[in-house]
């Protein structure tokens, strides 16, 4: 078999170096090592250099990975370079690696996807450290963090109750991903009950009032009250505001409190779910025999001859 004599030829390889060292061979070493200290030097000053040119239209992870792959490529072209001028066999070698590369790949494919995942999350710049993005995950579970590493295997967040969550890149190219951050402002949508005989048109003027005294609240988009639905015994109002995405907590937070007041000043009820019994008249007669089933109370109902 080609592949199971791979081995011998490397070791043979590698013999044949430390066999036959002479002069001659000292000078090949010598000229490998400085071509692989000068690929070094090169390679870094071009994958820095592209970062200062080209990669200053990227974000950061997108420049280190860019940064990485060209310093690498180049690396490895004067890795291979100074292999041959040691006198090393590159087929042997590439036909090993080859062979390393298929058993890894079997071996661990869930890293293998999670790196591709990776690689394409990376590229594509959806989010970026110091984003908070929500996610729904493949069994239903929603999660919602600050963005604190992106990783070719995994994103990690920091969550509102101080969780620190290692999420898989497989599963984020999979399922939806929404960036809370990604522009300077956020919408806040109220849903609202109030009972159907209020007065809607003054509901709004109220909850209009309430947002434009609230500084925090942009005047740009302007607030907006609008009816959504009609229930059994109220009316269902969305209040939609807007705010810098740094104020959003503080903001839904206390417009709940200002919404309540402003309620209170004017009046304004809710529905509110109510219990009540009911008396039996007193002048209710008492069924006759005429009223009541003469099957109810009997023990068996005897079956029509004939019937099967």
């Amino acid at each position: 078999m080609a592949d199971s004599n791979i081995p011998k030829e490397i070791t043979q390889s590698v013999k044949g170096i430390f066999t036959n060292i002479n002069t001659e061979r000292l000078t090949e070493i010598l000229v490998a090592v400085i071509l692989s200290i000068i690929g070094f030097l090169i390679a870094r000053f071009v994958s820095n250099a592209f970062i200062r040119t080209i990669g200053s239209r990227f974000n950061a992870h997108q420049s280190l990975v860019w940064r990485r792959g060209i310093f690498y490529f180049i690396f490895l072209i004067f890795v291979m370079a100074s292999l041959k001028e040691a006198g090393f066999k590159l087929s042997v070698f590439l036909g090993a690696a080859g062979i390393l590369t298929v058993a890894l790949g079997f071996a661990s494919q869930t890293s293998a996807s999670n790196l591709i995942s990776g690689l394409f999350l990376i590229g594509e710049g959806s989010f970026e450290i110091g984003d908070t993005v929500q996610m729904t995950l493949i069994r239903g579970h929603t999660i919602e963090g600050e963005v604190i590493s992106i990783d070719l295997l995994s994103v990690k967040l920091l969550t509102q109750d101080n969780v620190y969550v290692r999420v898989p890149n497989e599963q984020l190219i999979r399922a939806p991903v929404y960036n809370l951050s990604k522009f300077p402002i956020r919408r806040i949508p109220i849903t609202l009950a109030i009972n159907f005989h209020e007065d809607i048109i003054k509901v709004r003027e109220v909850l209009l009032d309430v947002a434009n005294k609230y500084p925090l609240v942009l005047a740009d988009p302007k607030p907006a009250v609008t009816v959504t639905a009609f229930r059994e015994s109220s009316i269902e109002l969305l209040f939609a505001i807007w705010c810098d995405g740094e104020n959003f907590l503080k903001v839904r937070d206390e417009m709940q409190e200002r919404i309540r007041n402003g309620f209170l000043d004017n009046q304004i009820e809710i529905p509110v779910p109510k219990m009540g019994f009911v008396d039996r008249p007193a002048n209710v007669q008492p069924l006759t025999e005429e009223d009541i089933d003469p099957y109810a109370n009997a023990k068996e109902v005897q079956r029509e001859p004939g019937l099967k």
